[in-house]
């Protein structure tokens, strides 16, 4: 079910790190927050509040689920102040006829609003921000980055493969990793060579941002 895995990096650093475990900092919690129409949308918030690197997780078709949760919580362990929105207002997602059904029903203007509000709660100076996207999330983050061109300082997005030559992130003028796969890395049902997958993906997801998000800040250090 799950054959090759396709990696296409932009601007992919040389340099290899350790995969990093999840640590006390990983543990989360589910908020409400306020967008600038005075709406509301559910999110995870997890990680120190200080930390001087952000990251912003949206999910796709298969909604807020428990891999979202957990890919959050690793990161938010690698010491990224993380925000993972809900776009789905917690609408279950159990098969492609519901994931259908649900986007249908979304309307892109209220995605939007909650993509923004995240961003400028992330928004502090000096902090880099991540972008991390699946499938459908890609195509709203990549909406947003035009949109608000000093939002996020990377991109990594997960597709699969029958989807990924529609997505726009490669236009950006961001790093980008793109890694595709044969199916969606957040569906529930796949196997466990699907975790073997996830692994792969994490591991070279770490040394993307590693690449591109902390070594970069240290080496402006080092030229203060």
């Amino acid at each position: 079910m799950w054959r090759n895995l396709i990696l296409m990096v932009a601007l992919f650093g040389a340099v290899q790190f350790p995969l990093l475990a999840a640590g006390p900092d990983g543990e989360g919690r589910m908020v409400y927050m306020k967008t600038a129409y005075h709406t509301t949308f559910q999110a995870y918030l997890a990680g120190p509040e200080d930390s001087p690197f952000g990251a912003l997780l949206v999910h796709d078709r298969w909604g807020f689920n428990d891999q979202v949760l957990r890919w959050a919580d690793k990161l938010a362990g690698l010491g990224y102040r993380v925000v993972a929105i809900d776009y789905f207002d917690g609408r279950m997602v159990r098969n492609k006829t519901m994931a259908r059904e649900v986007i249908k029903s979304i309307d892109h203007v209220w995605v939007e609003a909650n993509l923004r509000a995240a961003v400028d709660y992330l928004a502090r100076p000096g902090r880099r921000v991540v972008g991390v996207a699946w499938g459908q999330g890609a195509h709203h983050l990549a909406s947003l980055a035009r949109q608000v061109p000093d939002a996020l300082t990377a991109l990594v997005t997960y597709h699969q493969r029958d989807t990924a030559a529609r997505d726009t992130s490669r236009r950006l003028n961001l790093p980008l990793l793109e890694v595709v796969s044969d199916r969606s890395l957040l569906d529930p049902t796949v196997s466990e060579d699907g975790d073997r997958i996830r692994e792969e993906t994490w591991a070279a997801t770490v040394k993307f941002l590693d690449a591109n998000i902390k070594l970069v800040d240290k080496q402006a250090l080092l030229m203060e």
